[in-house]
């Protein structure tokens, strides 16, 4: 920035770029929560374009320009890493981790009661399995909207 634009005053906008700016650098773990508050206080009480800049001088990216928060890792990279491990179905879809939770559960204790009595009755574990069955079909028909 030349030293003219330094010496010229920021707007509140300004600010509040600056503010969005060191958030994401918050939700990337550059900086702290504490380094953020004092950045924050720093940005609110400068005055011209030099005192924000120092602000943004050990962050990649540096000031945000106009109209713009740059993380600085694009999120484009973000989304092909989520993806290059995989789909973890189990953790995607919770009516499935309790579909597999309850199942097994109750055919256990089936299991353990029909040897223990030596009847092996009706498969009564069918009817919660059936119902987390159809919660788990519904939520991976709906995931996503």
């Amino acid at each position: 920035m030349t030293e003219d634009q330094g010496k010229l005053r920021i707007s509140n906008a300004d600010r509040d770029k600056a503010i969005a700016q060191l958030q994401a650098a918050l939700d990337e773990g550059r900086i702290d929560l504490a380094e953020f508050d004092d950045r924050a206080k720093t940005a609110y009480e400068a005055k011209t374009n030099a005192e924000l800049d120092l602000i943004f001088e050990d962050l990649p990216g540096g000031r945000p320009k106009t109209g713009e928060v740059v993380p600085s890792e694009p999120a484009a990279e973000v989304e092909t890493e989520r993806h290059a491990h995989g789909r973890n179905w189990f953790h995607e879809v919770p009516a499935l981790r309790a579909l597999v939770l309850v199942g097994g559960i109750t055919t256990l204790i089936w299991l353990a009661t029909s040897v223990s009595s030596g009847e092996f009755g009706d498969f009564w574990p069918i009817w919660p399995i059936m119902g987390l069955s159809i919660a788990t079909f519904v939520q991976l028909v709906t995931r996503g909207r």
